[in-house]
């Protein structure tokens, strides 16, 4: 049980530290809406089984040793925020978008999806973290089985955090705020997410 909690208070702490997913989330929420924010979260809560599953094959291992491996992650991870912040950067000014028709709605939602899936699973930092617990943290004669609950863990304690931002940030009082400043919001986003892709970029291993 020491495990359990631990691995809890480490990916609690990890997950409301500002980053990639803290902004992506915030992004979305400010952009387009709650559901829009509440599926990223989602997202990076998928990509967070992602790095358990091959944590717990062995494979994350290789990956940190593996120079080419782990710099094809970190260059593409940050040409994908550079992306982010470049469209939210050049985005167009206007009121909060709503979705109107099933078929826009299920676009956006899987679009909000991946955002937060493609944000976490290509964050070097984020592949560092998982394999970090899952050697350090985590006992070597640990189950393939409890090291899978610890896995769904971290990716809960994730979704619970953004879910909760997203409520939060969409809030009807705070969402009356944004919107007044919601073309700058989402300009200083985007800066924002350019600058961590930047950051990713030169920042050594």
């Amino acid at each position: 049980m020491f495990e359990f909690y631990t691995i809890a208070l480490i990916a609690l702490l990890a997950a409301v530290s500002p980053g990639p997913d803290f902004v992506v989330v915030a992004k979305n929420a400010i952009s387009y809406n709650r559901r829009s924010a509440i599926m990223t979260s989602l997202g990076i809560s998928a990509g967070i089984l992602v790095h358990s599953t091959y944590c717990i094959l062995g494979l994350g291992l290789i990956i940190s040793q593996s120079l080419l491996l782990f710099s094809l992650i970190k260059y593409v991870g940050a040409a994908y925020l550079i992306y982010l912040g470049l469209k939210s950067l050049f985005s167009k000014s206007g009121p909060m978008p709503t979705i109107k028709k099933s078929d826009n709605q299920q676009h956006n939602i899987g679009r909000a999806f991946l955002d937060g899936l493609l944000t976490n699973v290509l964050n070097p930092k984020c592949t560092l973290f998982m394999l970090s617990i899952f050697t350090v943290v985590v006992k070597p004669h640990t189950s393939l089985y409890v090291q899978a609950i610890y896995g769904i863990e971290i990716a809960v304690i994730a979704a619970v955090w953004f879910v909760f931002l997203s409520y939060g940030l969409t809030h009807a009082s705070v969402k009356a705020r944004v919107e007044k400043v919601q073309h700058h919001a989402t300009k200083v986003i985007g800066v924002i997410l350019i600058a961590l892709g930047i950051a990713v970029i030169f920042e050594s291993r």
